[in-house]
């Protein structure tokens, strides 16, 4: 009898044992997975997007935009941003911007970040220097697939553009294609003038 019991407690405990064995060889399977999963704020990248305004009472028109995420440290991002806009009113529109981004730890697949950045915006009748602060979170729903919901207040300067703080909305789903090649989809809504845009973004990524 007390051979069968020590014989029992020891296929327990190797039961035990395997089954430790087996939830820490899937945990490090499953760990490139997770680190592989390309992300918005963690990789270099070019980008080129057109915006058009939807639903809006006082002008129609469309923006372009040439940007360019860098990384310089492991939670750190520089962003750099050329715009221009053409109006239907006749307006034009030129925006010139970088920004800092500071990523902080994985939550289980979100990374919040803030960031703060300078604008130069040229418009037909005025022109001013923007100060921006940024607030986000960026969730990888998969390895190739991410979401990012961003807020942004800003304020002009001179009051030149906006002499009222103002904020800006935005999330964008983002399709990595390939380790080089991304599509992304953005709706923003800017509370000047409660404009809305809908923007189809392409990305080279070269890391």
């Amino acid at each position: 009898m007390r051979s069968l019991l020590v014989k029992s407690l020891t296929l327990f405990s190797c039961f035990i044992k395997i089954e430790k064995m087996k939830k820490i060889l899937i945990s490090f399977a499953l760990l490139p997975l997770f680190m592989s999963a390309k992300t918005r704020l963690s990789d270099y990248y070019v980008g080129f997007e057109i915006a058009t305004v939807v639903d809006d009472n006082s002008f129609d028109g469309e923006t372009f935009d040439l940007s360019a995420n860098l990384v310089p440290l492991e939670n750190s991002s520089i962003q750099l941003n050329l715009t221009v806009g053409d109006f239907d009113d006749g307006a034009d529109m030129l925006d010139l911007g970088a920004a800092y981004l500071y990523r902080f730890d994985n939550f289980d697949g979100a990374v919040p970040f803030i960031g703060a950045g300078l604008n130069y915006v040229d418009l037909d009748t005025s022109d001013d220097v923007l100060w921006n602060l940024y607030l986000g979170l960026e969730f990888s729903v998969s390895d190739q697939l991410t979401l990012l919901p961003q807020l942004r207040i800003y304020q002009g300067f001179d009051d030149g553009v906006s002499d009222d703080t103002e904020l800006e909305a935005s999330i964008a789903l983002t399709y990595w294609l390939a380790d080089a090649h991304g599509l992304s989809l953005s709706y923003t809504h800017n509370a000047l003038g409660e404009t809305d845009y809908v923007g189809l973004q392409y990305l080279y990524s070269w890391e």
